[in-house]
């Protein structure tokens, strides 16, 4: 829905974790963001029948994101943990 509704904006950075345990978002955030190249940097982790799987580990998803001037990178290099951030201010 975010994506729908943010159609006329460029997204620097889009990170998004799944935990929905039925099917992958990545073919649906391919129609949204491949096409249009609406997105720069592209991170996603999805809990799949209860296993954590990072966009980055699968090389050609990664590939194809690169023809697009799409670079995916690794979940938790994007993510922004916000008791880390809190901790750092302190």
């Amino acid at each position: 829905m975010f994506l729908k509704n943010s159609q006329n904006s460029f997204i620097n950075k889009l990170v998004i974790r799944n935990r929905v345990n039925k099917s992958s978002i990545v073919p649906y955030i391919k129609k949204y963001i491949m096409k249009e190249k609406r997105v720069k940097y592209l991170a996603i982790l999805e809990t799949l029948i209860g296993k954590d799987e990072d966009l980055f580990s699968q090389k050609d998803e990664v590939e194809e994101f690169k023809l697009y001037d799409i670079q995916v990178l690794n979940y938790y290099d994007l993510f922004i943990d916000i008791n880390n951030y809190v901790k750092e201010i302190e």
